[in-house]
């Protein structure tokens, strides 16, 4: 009863936390805003966005396939239907609580494919692990050919607000005063409490540190290293791929390049780390990026980063709702 009270606070938490961040986005737009941005709607070539999708349903299916793969040194061989299938009603209840998804999936096959939770469980850690890895890569790779684009992003965002707000702050008497108070408040709060804060915290890098190297170790018992590391590849480049199709529903998008859409790629999926589906964050990053670092004019970015959030979350919903229908028709023997 306990968790489920806390189950349902978590899920009305991240509901507010994303309506918002809905809200913080759509607060300062203009009259004039509202015209440019339903203009741009209006000028959308959505062909771009359906070839989006399709390509976006593969990446899903890739991801399923090197599930599978995952699965098999278990000694189980699921159906690449059911895989598919918990997949995505993995992701569905993703939008309503954090890594409420791993649990849903790993219980599908659990129940559909009699393979133990447990071990499947270790299958979606390993995941986890190699996608935290690929993310790593891929900001690195990103920084290295995005530098100039990615420089000028951080310093319109965080580097000039940030100098303007502590240049204000300097010229109040008050500041200083207010400064040494929350310091010495600080120092007293943390000597007090130093021992066991070390403790809780060593204790969480610990169990994620371990968590990630535990995932690593089971690739190495992988039958067919050379298709999983192929189709960790081709997912992360079906990923940028939607949104690198995407950007030729604006003709002011269209000249971006394959680069830029890795460079939104990685952003975006930090907006969908932090919040479940992304809501709120997502579009808020990928138009930031969008106006500050490809100086796209705002209607356009914003109009962008909305209309692949919405179709991928209809995406989504469809599948997510279709494999719940699917799953005991297919599966009724199993029934």
């Amino acid at each position: 009863m306990k968790k489920k009270f806390i189950n349902i606070l978590k899920f009305f938490f991240f509901l507010g936390l994303g309506i918002l961040l809905i809200w913080l986005a759509v607060r300062n737009l203009t009259e004039s805003d509202i015209v440019s941005v339903t203009e741009a709607f209006n000028q959308a070539n959505y062909f771009w966005i359906a070839l989006s999708l399709i390509i976006s349903f593969f990446s899903h299916l890739v991801r399923a396939m090197r599930w599978k793969i995952l699965i098999e040194p278990l000694g189980f061989y699921p159906k690449l239907s059911n895989t598919f299938f918990a997949l995505m009603v993995g992701y569905l209840a993703n939008f309503a609580l954090p890594r409420l998804g791993e649990v849903s999936r790993c219980s599908v096959l659990a129940k559909y494919e009699k393979i133990p939770f447990s071990e499947t469980f270790g299958t979606v850690i390993a995941e986890r692990a190699i996608d935290l890895l690929c993310l790593i890569i891929i900001f690195f790779a990103t920084l290295f050919f995005q530098f100039e684009q990615l420089w000028g992003l951080t310093n319109n965002t965080i580097f000039m607000p940030l100098s303007k707000k502590i240049t204000l702050l300097m010229e109040d008497n008050k500041f200083i005063p207010l400064v040494i108070i929350i310091l010495f408040i600080s120092g007293v709060v943390f000597f007090l409490f130093r021992k066991k804060s070390k403790g809780i915290f060593s204790k969480k890098i610990k169990e994620l540190a371990l968590g990630f190297l535990e995932g690593l170790k089971s690739i190495k018992n992988i039958k067919r290293p050379f298709l999983f590391i192929f189709h960790t590849v081709l997912i992360w480049v079906l990923y940028t791929a939607v949104l690198y199709v995407g950007f030729f529903c604006f003709e002011e998008t269209s000249i971006l390049t394959f680069g830029a859409a890795l460079a939104i790629m990685l952003f975006g999926s930090l907006g969908i780390i932090f919040v479940p589906g992304g809501t709120g964050a997502y579009q808020a990053l990928v138009t930031e990026t969008l106006t500050f670092a490809y100086r796209t004019p705002f209607s356009f970015a914003f109009a962008f980063s909305w209309l692949i959030w919405t179709s991928q979350f209809v995406l989504i919903l469809s599948l997510g709702v279709i494999s719940l229908i699917l799953l005991p028709l297919l599966n009724k023997k199993t029934n």
